[in-house]
């Protein structure tokens, strides 16, 4: 995207509003403080009981200058969860370890024993990382339609966005850092610098590689080579951290191998194909489930050919265009579509909408309830949110999820929104392979109808 950026205006012909601080009217300040301090207010009493206590162990393994890639044992007074189990460390490039890590080590310096302030400490890069995001998506309205109007809508409808706000500021995961990564990319005057803000975002959570063959068919003569940038800055990054701090590189291979193919369940069909009633089959012929766990890959590959058309033309909306295609094939096709990689599609979707498809707003909301469905069905309405607060949440939620009845319903109701949520992706391919300028919801399949102005925001 080569736009320069435009001069922001209260509205479309409107005079050029004031920026009073770093670029930003007070408005948008005011709405990414005020975000700030919700997220803040969830930031150290809630987490995540499975993974933000690998976030812990992690961060205590590579505090005591030890290789975190094993499996580790509960720490006494700072453990949420899983007392007594031992439990593997974040399955992924060094960079979220050496966070981890040196934030355990601030809160041995600085925090006086209180976990709660070790919990506030681990909050932060996925706090910041939501808070960058909305700033950046003021910078790219601005940049594309230089309308601070509808650039104060993006900073208040990010740092309002419930979904974002659980899954950083409640969950604790860190995918905010990646999605920022990704709008930065955006923002970018020249594809490398696009290519580079992935390779940023592999290293600290690879998703963004499903970018780079799409990167790579857009381009033409020797720029097609621009991708291995995107391959460089991981590895090279990886490698450093590995040869400075000693570590081997045996278990991150294998962890590694585990998040490129993933898990099973999530909220697609793979979760329906996972679940209980079917399992067994895939148990009894593993080869079927292996080959399946890989079908993401020519997914992305031909979803990045048939966009790298409009990638070539460098218009905002046409690269929009492409990179949501290629998310939506690799959401519609990972084996395990879990909750936090709906933010991938969220910022991008919310960006496509806001500045080119109003009329899109309708398969938004049903995207977003959707996902919100899963979340609350897959953590027991919330609940496991609490485990911060005692252990004895998650032994009270595992219980809950092992009981006939309420067992029985989850899984089923889990079964039905998996199958809602793949359609619902199937249709969102079919809606920008087409173009169509109107889009009906999830249900419809046939010809579009005539365009609609839609109010739609976040949430």
């Amino acid at each position: 995207m080569n736009a320069r950026p435009a001069e922001p205006t209260a509205g479309p012909g409107g005079p050029p509003a004031r920026r009073p601080f770093g670029g930003l009217p007070a408005a948008a300040w005011r709405a990414v403080v005020l975000g700030l301090l919700i997220r803040e207010g969830f930031s150290f009493w809630t987490g995540h009981p499975y993974d933000f206590e690998v976030w812990i162990r992690t961060g205590h393994a590579v505090a005591a200058g030890t290789n975190p890639y094993a499996f580790w044992p509960s720490i006494p007074g700072v453990s949420i969860s899983y007392i007594g189990v031992p439990l593997p460390s974040a399955a992924y490039l060094p960079f979220w370890p050496l966070v981890t890590g040196g934030l355990y080590r601030l809160w041995e310096a600085v925090g006086g024993g209180n976990r709660f302030v070790l919990y506030f400490l681990l909050k932060q890069p996925p706090i910041l990382g939501d808070t960058a995001t909305a700033l950046l998506l003021y910078r790219a309205v601005v940049a594309w339609r230089g309308d601070a109007a509808t650039a104060l809508r993006a900073v208040r409808g990010w740092s309002f966005f419930p979904y974002a706000i659980l899954i950083g500021a409640v969950w604790g995961q860190f995918d905010s850092l990646v999605v920022a990564s990704i709008v930065a990319g955006l923002l970018a005057r020249r594809s490398w610098g696009r290519v580079a803000s992935h390779g940023w975002g592999i290293f600290v959570k690879w998703v963004t590689a499903i970018f780079l063959p799409l990167e790579a068919f857009a381009a033409r003569g020797l720029r097609r080579a621009e991708f291995l940038l995107g391959l460089a800055i991981p590895a090279v990054a990886t490698v450093a951290v590995f040869v400075v701090f000693g570590w081997g590189f045996t278990n991150v291979v294998a962890a590694s191998t585990s998040q490129s193919r993933g898990g099973g369940g999530g909220m697609n069909w793979v979760g329906v194909l996972t679940s209980p009633p079917i399992n067994p089959f895939l148990a009894a012929h593993p080869a079927v489930g292996f080959a399946l766990s890989y079908l993401w890959v020519p997914a992305v590959l031909l979803a990045g050919w048939l966009g790298a058309r409009w990638m070539a033309t460098g218009r905002p909306e046409a690269v929009l265009r492409a990179m949501i295609l290629v998310t939506l094939a690799f959401l519609l096709f990972r084996w395990g579509l879990y909750e936090q990689y709906m933010l991938y599609l969220f910022v991008l979707l919310w960006l496509d909408i806001l500045l080119f498809h109003p009329d899109r707003g309708s398969l938004w909301r049903w995207t977003n309830a959707v996902a919100w469905a899963y979340l609350l069905i897959n953590n027991d309405l919330a609940i496991r949110f609490l485990s911060p607060l005692s252990p004895s949440v998650t032994a009270f939620t595992d219980t809950l999820d092992a009981s006939p009845a309420y067992g029985t319903v989850r899984v089923y109701a889990g079964i039905a929104v998996a199958i809602l949520m793949t359609v619902l992706l199937a249709r969102l391919v079919l809606v920008y392979l087409r173009d169509e300028r109107s889009a009906d919801p999830w249900w419809r399949f046939g010809r579009p109808r005539p365009p609609t102005t839609l109010a739609t925001a976040p949430g």
